[in-house]
């Protein structure tokens, strides 16, 4: 029991790092180094949860929708923070939303309502994009360090189009596979 508490803590720490990670966004004129050092910590949590979960034997289904709303928490407020501070996109704010929508839409689904001890479905192109979503953030921060302003645009576009696209992708795999199985 103290174990589940402890992993289930670990993975909700990334909730109040996100928070400090939105702040240095809006707050600080230079929010690279502090944002990479939160983001950091945040990908710590993330890594280790699951290790440990699945080390000391207490995997859950409340550890894996913790898990996945942590994760979520993390991406849509650094994303939104980013957006306010005019260094996001309105348009890849969307695509998250959408993404993440359709994933907890077709997991319900193909449980089957609550039927299976499978939580959520996890889709190898959709968890490449859910780690691009993660990486989008800290990205958004290193960009500008590093390359020219036009650079940085062009670079940044390609990017999220690229993400977009692959998004795209999984949903299409992900839908069409509930269909099949229906």
């Amino acid at each position: 029991m103290i174990r589940t508490i402890l992993v289930n803590a670990l993975t909700l720490s990334r909730v109040p790092f996100s928070f400090m990670f939105c702040a240095v966004v809006l707050l600080d004129d230079s929010p690279f180094l502090p944002c990479a050092v939160l983001f950091a910590l945040i990908a710590a949590s993330d890594y280790l949860d699951g290790k440990l979960a699945r080390k000391f034997g207490v995997q859950t289904g409340i550890g894996a929708i913790l898990d996945v709303m942590a994760d979520f928490f993390f991406i849509i407020a650094a994303c939104l923070s980013l957006f306010f501070r005019g260094l996001f996109p309105c348009w890849m704010f969307t695509v998250i939303l959408y993404k993440f929508l359709e994933f907890w839409i077709t997991s319900i689904i193909f449980n089957g309502y609550g039927k299976n001890t499978i939580v959520f479905l996890f889709d190898p192109l959709g968890r490449i994009v859910a780690v691009l979503f993660y990486l989008l953030p800290i990205l958004t921060l290193l960009f500008p360090l590093c390359l020219s302003a036009v650079a940085h645009q062009t670079v940044f576009i390609i990017i999220c189009t690229g993400i977009a696209g692959l998004a795209v992708l999984s949903s299409a795999w992900r839908i069409s596979s509930l269909v099949n199985s229906l």
